[in-house]
């Protein structure tokens, strides 16, 4: 009885916030105009391409010839070469032993594109026709994305200019009327495939991480500001001494707050779609599960913020000072790989990374729920911790 009570006088602290942002037509507003100004002021600032090293790269041969053999042995001798620090290189390779293969090792994030030497590439090569490679790019993230063809297809001139020069000097005492001029030149082909149909879009990465951003906000910014604005006007003590507890009072408002923060979503979505051409390959549902699960992983550092704060401003500043590093840091506008090493462990402590991660993985990837177990596991693990920290520090402010 006891649960019920509880849920019942928590439905009615929600319905009390909910008539309350009703009546209030600024905040009605704000829910569709915030998330359309941080996608085009996001969108059109931060920059879209970046240079990298050691990217993570499969290779798959299905051609097992002697033709491509020496091709790969040729493209890792250039690889290390147009490095440009010792002890690295511009990719880092995973042998595949199928497209299929390499495309889930993409889905799940462990590399950033593939090379495909397709069957009957010796046989070209050795004829003097083309020798096709298909380089499948990870376009969920256009930085990488950018920086990856650019690198493969400057390690794929490397290696035609080197042929190109062997080949002419073989075939100069030597006319062949089938061989293709082009071919001598330029022996192998490149053909960029990406995981996701149309052109490369930044608004593509910007969109899952700022749907998570954005319900992230609305909790760790609203659980203080709502609390202690009634705080301050002294409706937060009658509420208090009616015959309801605590959890009922936080968990009346987090729901309204929550509910607040998936409209927001739900706009984000719509503008990033239809304005922004956003495509989305993934299971909607999956993603707005992942989006409570995030939502989950931040409603404790909110009540903490709150049970410390012993104001409306003071709980702004403490939301403030934990809430923009997480922004920036988290991988919502740029690629975590782009930062200094410091930075992308710091980033690896923060829920709102993988909160993010796995949201694009979902939208743009189409993974599944195996994909993205571990990201999952890490926002349940934090959001229960940092929830088993709050309600205690909360009862006890309640006290004081």
């Amino acid at each position: 009885m006891d649960i019920i009570k509880t849920l019942k006088d928590s439905y009615h602290v929600f319905t009390k916030e909910m008539i309350e942002f009703k009546r209030n037509r600024m905040e009605l507003a704000s829910l569709a105009i915030m998330p359309l100004i941080f996608l085009v002021m996001f969108g059109f600032i931060f920059p879209s391409g970046n240079t990298h090293e050691n990217i993570p790269m499969g290779l798959v041969n299905l051609d097992q010839g002697a033709g491509s053999n020496e091709f790969i042995t040729q493209m890792e001798t250039m690889n290390n070469q147009l490095a440009t620090s010792k002890n690295s290189s511009y990719m880092s390779f995973n042998n595949y032993s199928s497209v299929d293969a390499a495309k889930t090792a993409i889905s799940q994030g462990k590399i950033h594109g593939a090379f495909v030497i397709p069957p009957g590439f010796s046989n070209n090569v050795t004829n003097g026709q083309p020798g096709n490679v298909l380089i499948y790019v990870d376009n969920s993230n256009p930085q990488n994305a950018a920086s990856i063809e650019q690198v493969s297809l400057g390690t794929m001139s490397g290696l035609n200019g080197v042929l190109a020069d062997t080949n002419v000097l073989k075939l100069s005492s030597v006319t062949n009327p089938v061989i293709n001029p082009q071919a001598v030149i330029a022996p192998y082909t490149p053909n960029i495939v990406t995981t996701i149909p149309g052109s490369t879009n930044y608004f593509n990465f910007l969109a899952p991480g700022l749907m998570i951003m954005i319900g992230m906000m609305a909790v760790m910014i609203g659980i203080p500001e709502a609390i202690s604005k009634e705080k301050e006007m002294g409706t937060f003590d009658g509420m208090l001494s009616a015959p309801i507890n605590h959890l009922s009072v936080l968990l009346g408002k987090t729901t309204a707050l929550s509910l607040r923060g998936l409209i927001q979503v739900i706009f984000v979505l719509i503008f990033a779609v239809l304005l922004f051409g956003v495509t989305i390959q993934g299971n909607l549902l999956l993603a707005f599960l992942m989006v409570i699960l995030g939502i989950f992983s931040f409603i404790g550092i909110g009540i903490m913020a709150v049970s410390m704060a012993g104001s409306q401003g003071t709980g702004t500043l403490i939301m403030n000072l934990i809430m923009f590093p997480m922004m920036f840091l988290g991988g919502i506008f740029f690629p975590i790989s782009q930062m200094p090493w410091f930075m992308q462990d710091i980033s690896n402590v923060i829920p709102l990374t993988y909160a993010a991660d796995a949201m694009r993985k979902i939208m743009l990837l189409n993974a599944n729920v195996a994909d993205v177990s571990t990201d999952i596991i890490i926002l349940l693990a934090f959001g229960a911790i940092t929830m088993a920290i709050a309600l205690p520090l909360f009862s006890r402010s309640m006290k004081q």
